[in-house]
């Protein structure tokens, strides 16, 4: 299986570093370098059975889809976009719900975040993204990839695929039975398409015509603008502050600078005790 990440970091040879790993939490949030490592694992269980026929892309971005999408499998047997997840536990995915059972109450309650909701979402996307650029596939799988062994999910009529850790190598094994819809050619066209996609083309330039192109009055401009509050509506108070960064980004860089304070006072402790003794 070919494999190609486009994670800004990854090192080469796959790892991340402790910097990078406190940049991709403060960007992607604090599940960020356990879906990684949950990456790493499907991968290599994967790898064990699918060929070079088959392609995987990593942490792809699509123009007009927000965030990444983690894993998308180009096969002959069409496109599938995989979550693969590290969460443990004992999970019910029912229709698009997806619930978790609470051993204090014994009781399934709505989990979050919901890994199938995600699935499903990024599949959509990915499956119009490629309608758009001209691949007139019949669908784009979700599938929700489990790392832990012990994690059990009860699966009553999912609307996502659900593949739990003992169950990865059938996954693998059945995908290659189903009867292949692309050649070779259409695997490396979509897989091209997704890592540089097309920009659409710029409009031809033409004369405006009379009474069009003119400038707006700055009055008339807040108005026509699709940010402007409605009549009647206050102006909604803005979530972000200071160039946009939000709370919790500002507890990671708290916690990098205690870091670099910490690493610096030990230094300093080392050379001071070297010079008085």
């Amino acid at each position: 299986m070919i494999v190609i990440d486009r994670s800004k970091y990854r090192e080469e040879d796959g790892s991340i570093s402790l910097e990078n790993r406190l940049r991709g939490t403060l960007e992607h949030g604090f599940g960020w370098y356990g879906q990684m490592q949950a990456q790493e694992v499907v991968t290599e269980w994967l790898s064990r059975s699918l060929g070079d026929e088959h392609v995987l892309l990593r942490n792809v971005s699509l123009p007009g889809v927000s965030g990444t999408i983690p894993m998308i499998l180009i096969s002959p047997q069409g496109v599938r976009v995989l979550i693969p997840s590290g969460a443990k536990g004992v999970f019910r995915a029912k229709g698009e719900e997806w619930l978790r059972f609470d051993g204090r109450t014994r009781r399934f309650k709505r989990a979050r975040p919901n890994l199938q909701a995600e699935a499903l979402v990024k599949a959509q996307a990915v499956h119009r993204f490629l309608q758009s650029q001209g691949f007139p596939l019949p669908e784009v799988e979700a599938v929700l990839l489990f790392t832990r062994h012990r994690t059990y999910v009860d699966a009553a009529r999912p609307r996502a695929r659900v593949v739990l850790a003992d169950a990865v190598d059938h996954f693998a094994a059945n995908l290659q039975q189903f009867q292949p819809i692309m050649d070779q050619d259409d695997v490396h066209d979509i897989r091209d398409i997704l890592l540089e996609p097309r920009r659409p083309e710029p409009e031809s330039e033409m004369e405006p015509e009379e009474g069009q192109g003119l400038p707006l009055p700055a009055d008339d401009m807040q108005a026509a603008s699709p940010f402007a509050p409605l009549e009647g509506e206050q102006p909604r108070a803005r979530r972000f502050i200071f160039s946009g960064i939000s709370r919790r980004q500002w507890m990671l860089l708290a916690v990098m600078l205690f870091l670099e304070l910490l690493v610096l006072g030990v230094l300093v402790m080392l050379v001071m005790s070297d010079f008085l003794f």
